[in-house]
């Protein structure tokens, strides 16, 4: 009897010992995990506090509201509605501003709780007198119930409450650094993407020959592309890379774009529509746009100046790989719940005290980190651009004798090399900013100066991708014409002009931040004139057409809708340079129409325009005319009917970067028309994707120059050796005739130019 009662009694002092410590409240017992003896933690109750900031100063009163919401849980008695428990950890005072009949939270220790007298409600006003040490952080726990007032406690299980816990910095308090957490997250999400892409490797060669498949045959294929050095294959995994990013992103903008659909919508919460849209800029320019252009500088600048590789193979495939690194970085905050929402600018002191205990969070340090690691990239590839151009042409390959689109990618490397270096300091001093406390841009520093440094590289990034879409627009409109672009010499003069011009332009994303009168007119007089060699080319362009006798495939049809959306790009562009305009233009929807003009009509229909133009010299193959033909009707047209109402919801007043709009702001149905057709582009984009894949194994097979092209990169069979040239290869004549074998489509389009071409010789001659 004895043992049994010493047994009982040991039983009960554990479970009393592991039993939660619990205080009494006014309405309920609030437990170490919570409200214990009301229903059960849950996400249907939401905590919001507004009016708290992200950083404080020192000794500043700041006033905010407490708000409870669960719209599952009914009220049953209007005087018991809900309740909570705010404790205030690492200095400051709390106080509890007194509603309409003077009452107030009681005290308790380290904070506030609700009383029998203001229990009625799910809202209370509060005010925060910061620590006067404004290198402390304040933390917040606050416990939130949603309660039915039925008395039955815990019982009916209808009480439900959650849990918040804020931090909030003062203005010199140190960043923290990664948790080892995130570092678990990283390389989980690192493991997973390699993982991934094994498997799906295996599955296509698996599919190409199912009965030779094993494990040894899989390695001997998948070795050589990833330990390639050969500048062809380096640029196709450039390009492939890039194509995929290029569709992650579009995906980003369709599911912000569903957001944007319907006015007060709830299809993203706010922090995910500013993680997809932070995502989405920075994807769309630094992981797909410039890869892909990467892609064809590989493949085609060797071949069109008669070299057998590029300078320096080895460094080549590295700054790809390292690409490759960054993208896990970039992304990785999405998998933890932890997305970097800094937008692709980055702006401090938000990137830098934003998150967890007044830094930021690991996935905006980890998104730092890999636009860093893009940066290195850029540099390690543009070395060999520039020294395979200097010193591997092949004889007659002049300087007044190269393609234009080998000018193209001289002139963007050294935009490239000019604007860099001011970024990568910029973003490795946020980098130190996050991490291990320093100031450059936050307390006693410079935020603006970040972003000065960030546009003297961010608006000459846009001539990097825009040049060489330039050169691609030259060489397909020159070879569709069938003769040599009007006015070569100054095409190229032309392209130095916007590289040298570019640079002295920055300044006109700064007009609202405080500039003086002097700058501000200086930055629009340059910002006007790079419209000169801009029209320039546009003017040579149109000369070549009316000269020639064009002839009407699919990339030529991207080619000339280049012509028409990138010349209205600059048009609504040049608003921005009249300071007055821009201020109210300024981070507003206008600026995204333009923008996308320029990018999309811009980069991403000359990326098309070159995809169709040399996928016969990369594969042997041509790709479906008649796919293209739809692939270009849909997406040019959709592609301007969504972006070009942007200009109108702009000029009424829309922000960018806003996560909703209300019902009565007149913006609904321009937005429902832009999201629309959006998303019609966006599907348009799977023509060009099954085009691809049909034309590798089923497309037309062709010889080593199926447009009539001169260019060097034509004088090699399809697809080129390796090496590319056995012998030194001659240039051919941009105005040698070739026999395109004419469709009745394409008679049909041409029927007017014939009609131009002819007054414009019957002219000439007279």
């Amino acid at each position: 009897m004895k043992g049994r009662s010493i047994a009982v009694l040991a039983i009960l002092l554990v479970a009393l010992a592991s039993t939660t410590s619990f205080e009494a409240r006014q309405t309920g017992i609030v437990t170490e995990g919570g409200c214990g003896c009301h229903g059960g933690m849950t996400s249907n109750t939401v905590i919001t506090v507004d009016g708290l900031p992200d950083v404080f100063n020192a000794s500043e009163e700041y006033l905010f509201t407490l708000t409870i919401t669960n719209d599952d849980v009914p009220v049953e008695n209007p005087d018991q509605n809900g309740g909570f428990s705010m404790i205030l950890t690492g200095g400051g005072v709390l106080e509890s501003v007194p509603d309409i009949d003077g009452n107030t939270a009681s005290e308790m220790d380290g904070g506030l709780t609700h009383n029998l007298d203001i229990n009625d409600r799910r809202t209370w006003d509060f005010k925060w007198t910061a620590p006067a040490d404004d290198t402390a952080i304040a933390s917040f726990l606050i416990f939130g119930n949603a309660v039915n007032g039925n008395g039955a406690a815990d019982a009916s299980g209808e009480d439900q409450w959650n849990k918040l816990e804020l931090d909030v910095p003062g203005i010199n308090a140190n960043p923290s650094a990664p948790s080892a957490e995130a570092l678990t997250i990283l390389m989980t999400v690192i493991g997973l993407a390699l993982g991934l892409i094994l498997i799906g490797s295996m599955w296509v060669f698996y599919t190409r020959n199912p009965d030779n498949f094993s494990i040894g045959n899989f390695w001997a294929y998948l070795k050589p592309w990833l330990t390639t050095t050969d500048h062809k294959q380096v640029g196709i995994l450039y390009f492939l890379y890039g194509f995929f990013f290029f569709l992650v992103g579009g995906l980003l903008a369709l599911l912000f774009r569903i957001q944007l659909m319907f006015p007060e919508n709830d299809f993203l919460t706010q922090a995910e529509y500013n993680s997809f849209f932070t995502l989405h800029g920075t994807t769309m320019i630094f992981l797909a746009a410039m890869p892909m252009i990467a892609g064809f500088m590989n493949y085609i600048l060797p071949l069109q100046i008669g070299a057998k590789d590029l300078a320096f193979p080895r460094i080549n495939a590295l700054g790809f790989w390292i690409i490759v690194a960054a993208a896990p970085l970039i992304f990785t905050g999405i998998w933890s719940g932890e997305a970097a929402d800094i937008t692709w600018v980055m702006y401090p002191p938000y990137s830098s005290l934003t998150g967890h205990a007044g830094g930021p969070n690991p996935g905006t340090i980890a998104f730092i980190a890999g636009i860093a690691l893009l940066g290195a990239s850029s540099t390690l590839s543009g070395v060999n651009f520039v020294t395979t151009t200097f010193t591997m042409r092949a004889k007659g390959v002049g300087w007044m004798k190269m393609p234009l689109f080998t000018w193209s990618v001289l002139i963007s490397v050294f935009m490239l090399y000019v604007s860099l270096p001011a970024f990568i300091i910029g973003i490795f001093f946020l980098l130190f900013d996050s991490t291990i406390g320093t100031t450059f841009f936050t307390a006693g520093g410079d935020p603006l100066l970040f972003q000065h440094l960030f546009w003297f590289f961010g608006h000459p990034e846009v001539y990097v991708v825009v040049v060489p879409a330039f050169g691609i627009v030259s060489e397909v409109l020159a070879t569709s014409a069938r003769r040599s672009i009007f006015g070569y010499r100054s095409m190229v003069y032309a392209m130095v002009g916007i590289g040298v011009v570019g640079f002295i332009v920055w300044g006109h994303h700064m007009l609202t931040s405080g500039m003086s009168p002097a700058w501000r007119a200086a930055f629009m007089i340059t910002t006007m004139a790079v419209a000169i060699p801009t029209g320039v080319k546009i003017f040579n362009w149109l000369a070549t057409l009316w000269g020639g006798s064009l002839v009407f495939k699919t990339h030529t049809l991207w080619s000339l809708g280049f012509l028409i959306t990138f010349t209205l790009g600059g048009l609504s562009g040049m608003f921005f340079p009249v300071a007055g305009l821009d201020t109210q233009f300024h981070d507003g929807y206008f600026v995204v129409a333009h923008f996308h003009y320029v990018f999309i009509g811009g980069i991403i229909f000359a990326l098309f325009s070159g995809i169709y133009y040399w996928f016969p010299k990369v594969t042997g193959r041509k790709m479906n005319e008649t796919l293209g033909l739809w692939h270009f009707i849909i997406g040019f047209s959709s592609y301007n009917a969504a972006f070009w109402p942007m200009h109108a919801v702009g000029i009424m007043g829309m922000p960018r970067r806003t996560h909703t709009y209300a019902v009565d702001s007149g913006f609904a149905e321009l937005n429902m028309a832009i999201s629309t057709f959006a998303i019609i582009f966006g599907i348009s984009q799977l023509l060009l994707v099954w085009n691809i894949v049909r034309s590798v194994k089923k497309g037309e097979k062709v010889g080593k120059d199926p447009w009539g092209g001169w260019s060097l990169e034509w004088a090699v069979t399809s697809p080129p050796p390796t090496p590319s040239f056995a012998v030194e290869p001659t240039q051919y004549d941009a105005n040698d005739p070739s026999d395109h074998h004419e469709t009745k489509l394409e008679s049909l389009l041409k029927a007017p130019f014939r009609t131009m071409s002819s007054l414009w010789n019957k002219e000439a001659k007279s």
